[in-house]
């Protein structure tokens, strides 16, 4: 058993990570109404989940719980046996144990009553152990061949069975053989027992579902089968996964209810029916109330199709990712635009509607469980977008609920949500009923970020920041796959265009790198500075994060600038970056000798092309780091634009060369992004096309070619902005896996009109320059 489940396991994350990871499942799903605050355990299994398909290792009894056929033996004990003995003897006693000297209250009992029935019964159970795999097969496969053995433990079972007049007894040696029938492969077996035993009685306990069960595996009629199905699986709860993949949907439910002989029987087909459900299940929400109001088994079912409604809703709508379970294909972006997932939310609400009405219809005294009901009364029409109708109906049910209850506190994040989504548009904030439930979840990482993209939403994208930060300061938890909750955040961008392995976010600084402006990162950094008194604790946890990192938000503001070719202001910006976490730049900023480049800045983007041998003679040093490229950027330009200077095209090819190596291609990447690629990022920059086609280096080095002196000179300018235009061809037509072109360097050479020219024009240099980039040194030295 444990071995198959691993195996699943497995097969399960290669499914997923054979190309590399990719957030899916319970990482992904948004859910804050945990079916754990309720009284469902039995029927954990069939939470909503991702990992539906797991069995519960943990077991459907919560610990401390009599389970059924534990009641029946405590009954047969007449209550004078506690049942920590009786589970003794069940699981722990080999037949040699079950004798007259044995402590076990249970067997004192047994032996001080002579009741031999019982002792000779929990022996012969105790040989059949080896023969059925009760306790090592809890998904009872039939992997056995007959045994004659096996064969001689059923006719004893049967010829005891028949003899003795304890009935209880009598039951328990009729499930033994028909369980030992089913090992034995033996299904006429299965039927006659329990046709002529168990079906006629009136009065039916866990032996008679134990035996319904195989029963049911035996059964070829298919409707029967599932008529069976769903009487076990409402009645058994530790058969109900097992039963659950007996159970045929694609038989009709009329051909399965005319076996049906009261209405709990039809409400049972139609419970089963919906729980197999994976999509909208209000059909068969309806009809179980219709036949059994006060059946548990309802509630369930509408706190799992609430579940469902969560992740069809919540998931897209704050990650913008596909719901967890989906039906969709990941990788289609014909169908799976933002603008696509987006919409399908919305149908989705209206479905959530329908189910709203539902409920309000019911009647919540003939339910199990009221309390469930207004929850999901108010949720859904959060759900809905009626947000004030959630919060009045909340304003109720707080008064029902003590503080302490776990359930509290879930009403509590609901009514969070709904108080920050009730706001207008522009003018939402953290409002002071929403703050104490922020910080007593501030470890609840989905909820952060759900109250974050609320605010995001409604444009105060100041507030969202800085929770979002807020999830960079929570300890990640990996739950095993029967947890509920997985404390883990992934997420998209509006601006997303296309789906792949790296189009998602996971911390607050790469998201506001790609989706911020630089004012609205200015706005972050300035709330942290413009304080003026002492904070309240809220806002000490909301900007403790930010708050340290105040230098890097100043580096990604300069940066936005640079993006966006406003060097003056990225320069402003640079300057305030703090000495001790970065280079010091009161020394060596301009031209002074023995200055060396620190960290990542340790080629120089004004002489050195990267996979070019150096062939511009640098006469003095300066240190490398954003401010002093940038400052030397703003001096070459303003040179260069100078009508007396005498070298425009020197400054100009500079200039160019620096261009040019803040781009994908270039050594000094760093000045336009936080992380390089070989491939082409899907991350939706800004200066997206000028990371990767270089046109302001081709801007320039077209420049210095207008203002070039020689032939040489003018040659070697064409070679780069053949060079440029080639990157922008490559990014333009990528030879991928959808776009396969056959002899790709001579397609994008017929394209290059540059390196065409600098053949035409200046043919003796033409394989000099393009199969030697060594010579670069001579061509440049004849600038003059």
């Amino acid at each position: 058993m444990k071995n198959f489940l691993v195996f699943i396991a497995i097969l399960a994350s290669n499914s997923f990570f054979a190309c590399g990871f990719y957030p899916f499942g319970e990482e992904i799903r948004y859910s804050f109404l945990n079916p754990l605050n309720f009284n469902y355990y039995s029927y954990s299994e069939f939470n909503y989940s991702y990992n539906s398909f797991y069995p519960n290792g943990k077991g459907v009894y919560p610990q401390g719980t009599i389970d059924e056929n534990e009641s029946l033996w405590v009954k047969y004990c007449h209550n004078k046996v506690p049942v920590e003995a009786i589970r003794n003897v069940l699981y722990d006693f080999k037949e040699e144990d079950i004798n007259e000297k044995s402590s076990n209250e249970m067997l004192l009992y047994f032996y001080k009553t002579k009741n031999t029935d019982a002792i000779n019964y929990l022996k012969f159970a105790k040989i059949c152990e080896f023969f059925n795999g009760i306790y090592d097969d809890p998904w009872e496969r039939n992997q056995s061949a007959t045994m004659p053995k096996r064969r001689n433990l059923i006719d004893k079972a049967i010829a005891i069975s028949n003899k003795t007049k304890d009935k209880e007894i009598q039951l328990r040696y009729t499930f033994l053989a028909i369980r030992l029938a089913y090992y034995n492969s033996d299904f006429e077996e299965i039927k006659s027992l329990y046709d002529t035993v168990f079906k006629i009685q009136n009065k039916k306990n866990i032996l008679n579902y134990w035996s319904l069960y195989f029963r049911t595996l035996a059964e070829t009629d298919k409707a029967l089968a599932n008529f069976y199905a769903a009487q076990v699986f409402v009645n058994a709860p530790d058969k109900r996964f097992m039963i659950s993949q007996r159970f045929d949907s694609t038989i009709s439910l009329d051909a399965v209810l005319k076996y049906a002989k009261s209405n709990e029987e039809r409400a049972n087909v139609y419970f089963l029916a919906g729980i197999k459900k994976s999509d909208q299940a209000l059909f068969y929400l309806e009809k179980v109330y219709q036949y059994n109001p006060q059946f548990e088994g309802l509630s369930f079912l509408l706190l799992r199709e609430i579940n469902k409604i969560e992740d069809w809703v919540f998931t897209p709508y704050y990650s913008l990712f596909n719901p967890a379970v989906s039906k969709y294909d990941y990788w289609s972006d014909e169908k799976n635009s933002i603008k696509d997932i987006l919409n399908r939310v919305e149908n989705d609400r209206v479905y959530a509607g329908k189910v709203l009405q539902f409920v309000n219809n019911v009647k919540l005294k003939k339910t199990n469980d009221p309390l469930l009901w207004k929850i999901g009364k108010f949720y859904l029409s959060f759900i809905t977008k009626d947000n004030q109708s959630c919060l009045n109906e909340i304003a109720l049910l707080e008064r029902e609920i003590p503080k302490k209850d776990s359930l509290y506190n879930q009403i509590e994040i609901i009514k969070a949500l709904a108080l920050t989504a009730n706001q207008e548009k522009g003018k939402a904030v953290i409002l002071e009923k929403v703050k104490p439930i922020l910080l007593q979840n501030q470890k609840n990482r989905k909820f952060i970020f759900a109250i974050g993209r609320e605010l995001e939403y409604k444009e105060n994208r100041t507030e969202a920041a800085f929770l979002y930060s807020k999830l960079n300061s929570v300890e990640t938890t990996y739950s095993s796959v029967n947890d509920y909750e997985y404390n883990y955040v992934t997420w998209k961008s509006l601006k997303n265009k296309s789906n792949s392995y790296r189009d998602y976010f996971s911390d607050y600084f790469d998201y506001i790198d790609v989706s911020y402006s630089p004012e609205q990162v200015q706005k972050i950094v300035e709330e942290v500075e413009n304080v003026k008194s002492n904070l309240d604790s809220f806002s000490k946890w909301k900007q403790s994060y930010i708050k340290s990192q105040i230098p890097r938000l100043y580096d990604l503001i300069g940066t936005k600038y640079i993006r966006q070719n406003k060097l003056k202001m990225a320069a402003e910006y640079f300057k305030k970056l703090d000495v001790d976490e970065f280079a010091n730049y009161t020394d060596c900023l301009w031209e002074k000798p023995n200055c060396e480049g620190k960290d990542k800045y340790n080629s120089n983007p004004f002489f050195v092309l990267k996979y070019t041998p150096e062939f511009i003679k640098q006469e003095k040093l300066f240190k490398l780091n954003k401010r002093s490229i940038t400052e030397h950027l703003i001096l070459y330009l303003k040179k260069a634009s100078n009508p007396k200077e005498q070298n425009k095209d020197y400054y100009y090819f500079l200039v160019a060369n620096a261009y040019y190596n803040m781009t994908q291609n270039g050594n000094s990447w760093m000045m336009r992004r936080y992380d390089w690629h070989s491939y082409a990022s899907d991350a939706p920059f800004e200066d997206e096309k000028e990371y990767y086609e270089s046109n302001l280096a081709q801007k320039y080095y077209l420049l210095s070619l207008k203002n070039a002196k020689t032939d040489q000179f003018k040659a070697l300018c064409l070679r780069m902005i053949g060079r440029c235009e080639k990157n922008k061809l490559e990014y333009q037509h990528p030879n991928d896996y959808n776009n396969r072109i056959e002899n790709y360097d001579a397609f994008l050479w017929s394209k290059n009109k540059y390196y065409q020219d600098l053949k035409s024009k200046y043919s003796d240099d033409y394989e000099n320059l393009m199969s030697d980039c060594s010579s670069f040194e001579e061509y440049f030295k004849a600038r003059r």
